[in-house]
């Protein structure tokens, strides 16, 4: 159902983003996204990465975000400044709040928060896909996602490769995003005999071929994150 409800609002369309091609991220997005926004039609996403370097050009996943949800206060971040500055004003990226900047970076990371004012409803992780990007990004975002919300990380299939795997800063070359989220769904599922189930404000782990999404925690609690034990 899924796939059919998004492939009728893609006809219009005059590009498609390989999320839903190549890809078949209408599966997390039709059971997770879809049903959230009707919730929250108002919701405030952010998604990374414009699609400056695919050959179908930039803001293919735009179009489909406006078409999908209307009502939704959307931002884009690019690594890419100049595609951004070319597109911006067009018809393309009306409506559309636009950040810059690598997305492995702290200070830049800090910047986006700022300047959107955080408190995400949902963060869509489709950037460089390094592991170290992805994961400093959710090091520094999950935190201003709203309890209820969510977070996606696509195309992880290629975390393994040598060059998706360069070193920034407070990540090293080790970090492996598909390992650390495996962390994540240890401390999920086990609790050990005699011990406090370890704290931790997510909700769900969701995954299916080459992405996953997190769902974090209604009554999540800022004071008592998993993950600031567990950085790289």
């Amino acid at each position: 159902m899924e796939r059919i409800y998004i492939t009728k609002l893609l006809l219009p369309l005059i590009q498609t983003p390989d999320k839903v091609t190549r890809h078949s991220y209408q599966t997390m997005y039709g059971r997770f996204l879809l049903p959230y926004y009707h919730q929250n039609p108002k919701m405030k996403m952010l998604e990374i990465g414009l699609g400056c370097n695919m050959n179908y050009g930039p803001g293919a996943s735009v179009s489909l975000y406006k078409t999908l949800f209307p009502e939704a206060e959307l931002w884009e971040a690019e690594f890419v400044e100049k595609c951004v500055r070319q597109y911006q004003g067009t018809e393309m990226m009306k409506g559309i709040n636009v950040l810059t900047g690598d997305q492995g970076d702290y200070g830049t990371l800090d910047a986006w928060i700022s300047k959107s004012g955080g408190n995400f409803d949902v963060v869509i992780d489709d950037g460089g896909h390094q592991n170290c990007q992805i994961w400093n990004s959710f090091m520094k975002l999950w935190p201003a996602v709203k309890p209820g919300g969510l977070y996606f990380i696509e195309d992880m299939e290629v975390a393994r490769h040598d060059k998706k795997r360069k070193a920034q800063a407070p990540c090293d070359s080790n970090v492996i995003v598909p390992e650390k989220l495996k962390e994540m769904f240890d401390v999920l599922i086990y609790e050990e005999f005699g011990q406090q189930r370890s704290e931790s404000d997510i909700e769900f782990i969701f995954c299916q071929a080459d992405a996953c999404v997190l769902g974090k925690k209604l009554d999540a609690d800022p004071a008592s994150v998993w993950w600031n034990k567990h950085k790289a």
